[in-house]
C-alpha cells in the first residue's frame, strides 16, 4: 500500500518546511517584516474602509512611515517600499515639490493619502508584494530593554539609578547587546544588519558607507563578546544607547525607564543632502516631512554644492 510512504513524505516535507521557516526567522527575535499588501489586509480588518484615505493612514501607522501625534511622514520608513529609476536623476527633488505642495485641513487621513500619492506618482514604482523591516516604537524598545535587563539579571532599581543620576549602566555592554539582538539588528553569526539599522536609526542618506563600516567592524579585536558589540555599535556605528527616567511618575512601576537609542542623526542630514547634491540641482526650499528617527529637519538648499540644515522639532 502507498498510504505508509505518502505519510512518511507528507511528514517529511512538513519537517523540512518547518526547518526552513525557523531558519528564516532564527535572526529576527522580535523583529516584524510586513509589505503592503498583508498590511492593508491587516487594516481591512480593523475597517470597513477598503482601498478609502483612512487605510492609507492605517497603512502608515503600522509599517511606521507616518505619526499622527506629530502629523508627521517618515521618509525612510516608506521609501523602502518604492524603487526609483536607476535612469531618473530628479526623482527626489520631484517628491519633495510634491509633499511641499500638499494642502489639507488638518485631517490626517487625506493628508497621509495624499504623501503616499506623491511618492507612488514621483519617487519610483510601488512594490506591494516585498516584506520589509519594520522600525520599532520607543515603547517596543523600552519593553525589549526590560526584557533583557530581566535575562541579564538587572534589577529594576539599579536601571532606575542609571537613569536618574545619568551614571553608568549596569552589564551595560551585555545589555546593549541583547537589546541589539532581540531587534533582530545584531547576531553572532551574522554581525550587524546594517539596513535594518540604518532603517531603526532614521537613515543615513547616499553617503552612508558600508565597506568603511565593516573595515571598522573588523578591527574590533581581543575582547569578549559584549565588549566586542558595543565598541562596534559606539566606534564603528555611532550608536547612543542611554536609560532615561520615566517622566510619569504614575507608570513607574509598569515603565521603570525609558530607553534612548539612535544613530548620529546629525551627520546623517549633512549625507541626506549629499542626494540632492550629486544631482547638481536646484531643490526647494524648506523641505519638511523628513523624519529622521526622532527628530524632524528643515533642509534649506542656498545653492547646488552648499546648504544650510536646522533643527525644527
Amino acid at each position: 500500500m502507498l498510504v505508509k510512504p505518502l505519510v512518511r513524505f507528507y511528514s517529511l516535507l512538513i519537517g523540512t518546511l518547518l526547518l526552513v521557516e525557523c531558519l528564516a526567522t532564527a535572526g529576527r527575535h522580535s523583529s516584524i517584516f510586513k509589505s503592503i499588501r498583508s498590511t492593508d489586509d491587516e487594516c481591512d480588518r480593523y475597517s470597513n474602509e477598503r482601498n478609502g484615505n483612512c487605510s492609507v493612514r492605517c497603512r502608515g501607522l503600522l509599517l511606521r512611515f507616518w505619526d499622527d501625534q506629530r502629523g508627521k511622514l517618515g521618509f525612510y520608513a516608506l521609501k523602502q517600499f518604492y524603487q526609483p529609476d536607476p535612469e531618473d536623476k530628479c526623482y527626489l527633488n520631484r517628491t519633495m515639490r510634491c509633499l511641499k505642495r500638499v494642502s489639507v485641513p488638518d485631517e490626517s487621513c487625506q493628508k497621509v493619502a495624499q504623501y503616499v500619492r506623491c511618492y507612488k506618482d514621483q519617487y519610483g514604482e510601488e512594490n506591494t508584494a516585498i516584506a520589509r523591516f519594520i522600525p520599532f516604537t520607543p515603547m517596543q524598545q523600552t519593553r525589549i530593554l526590560m526584557e533583557c535587563a530581566a535575562i541579564l539579571g538587572i534589577s529594576e532599581d539599579s536601571l532606575r539609578e542609571a537613569a536618574k543620576s545619568g551614571g553608568e549602566i549596569p552589564q551595560e555592554a551585555c545589555l546593549l547587546r541583547c537589546f541589539l539582538i532581540r531587534q533582530g539588528l545584531y547576531s553572532e553569526a551574522g554581525g550587524f544588519e546594517l539596513e535594518r539599522l540604518e532603517l531603526q536609526c532614521g537613515g543615513y542618506g547616499s553617503g552612508w558607507n558600508p565597506v568603511a563600516v565593516q573595515q571598522c567592524i573588523a578591527n574590533v579585536t581581543d575582547c569578549d563578546s559584549c565588549t566586542k558589540v558595543q565598541r562596534m555599535a559606539k566606534n564603528c556605528l555611532q550608536v547612543h544607547f542611554k536609560v532615561l527616567p520615566n517622566p510619569n511618575t504614575s507608570d513607574d512601576k509598569l515603565i521603570p525607564v525609558l530607553v534612548e537609542f539612535y544613530g548620529n542623526v546629525i551627520n546623517d542630514i549633512t549625507l541626506l543632502l549629499g542626494e540632492f547634491l550629486d544631482r547638481q540641482e536646484e531643490v526647494i526650499l524648506d523641505v519638511p516631512y523628513i523624519s529622521e528617527g526622532l527628530i524632524e529637519y528643515t533642509l534649506k538648499l542656498v545653492v547646488p554644492g552648499l546648504y544650510s540644515a536646522s533643527l525644527v522639532g
